[in-house]
């Protein structure tokens, strides 16, 4: 999984990401970090820039051995999956949208809220800054835990089936506790009109929560939060 340089340079503005993570499949690569306590669980953000390398199959970019993930589906739609502590499914999203442009940076935001009062607004999902269309296959109810970020082994580039990433994440930010909009971690540029990157590091982490900015080839699970939520 090596670090490559980026060219997320903003005109006008300050910040870019200046590396990102390449995941080979054929490699069987990923991160890994058991947490051993359990973070919000009704309650957390996830952020990433993600640019594929190979379409139509199945792939996961993040998910823990509780069998709560995010993928990309086979017919390239983003799945949003939470199981709850029944072992029954608590949400579940799946994208309208496709994403099948291997020379595009895609950013996803999922927000996942179980205390909001409209079923509707406990899970948004944005792509470059705009809500996308989803189906919804299971809504959340209200003030429900999924086992996302609880006290287990997680994982950045693969499921425990494993269906590997095969393709690029940026700035992969993972909030604990807050449900935070896509204008927290991007914006539009006002001299190309094009969805980019904002400087994370002041945001709040939380508990389980951590930033990869995969700076470091020799310690790519490095997390800059503050944290010290290291993946291997």
């Amino acid at each position: 999984m090596p670090v490559s340089s980026q060219w997320f340079a903003n005109p006008g503005v300050a910040y870019e990401i200046d590396q990102s993570c390449r995941f080979n499949d054929n490699d069987s690569a990923y991160l890994s970090k058991t947490f051993s306590g359990a973070g919000n669980l009704d309650t957390f953000t996830i952020s990433f820039w993600i640019k594929r390398a190979n379409i139509s199959t199945l792939q996961a970019v993040m998910s823990s051995t509780t069998n709560s993930y995010i993928r990309i589906k086979a017919d390239d739609t983003l799945q949003y999956f939470n199981i709850n502590s029944a072992g029954s499914r608590a949400i579940e999203r799946v994208t309208d949208q496709v994403f099948r442009d291997p020379g595009a940076w895609y950013h996803v935001v999922i927000q996942n809220d179980s205390t909001q009062s409209s079923a509707s607004d406990r899970c948004v999902i944005s792509i470059n800054g705009s809500v996308a269309p989803v189906e919804n296959t299971q809504n959340l109810n209200q003030n429900e835990d999924g086992l996302m970020l609880a006290a287990a082994e997680h994982f950045v580039g693969k499921d425990g089936n494993n269906n590997y990433l095969d393709g690029y994440l940026a700035e992969f930010v993972v909030i604990d506790g807050l449900s935070l909009g896509a204008s927290s971690f991007g914006e539009t540029s006002s001299t190309t009109g094009q969805w980019i990157p904002k400087d994370v590091s002041g945001l709040t982490f939380g508990t389980n929560g951590f930033l990869f900015a995969f700076q470091d080839s020799s310690a790519l699970g490095d997390d800059t939060s503050g944290n010290g939520n290291d993946f291997t």
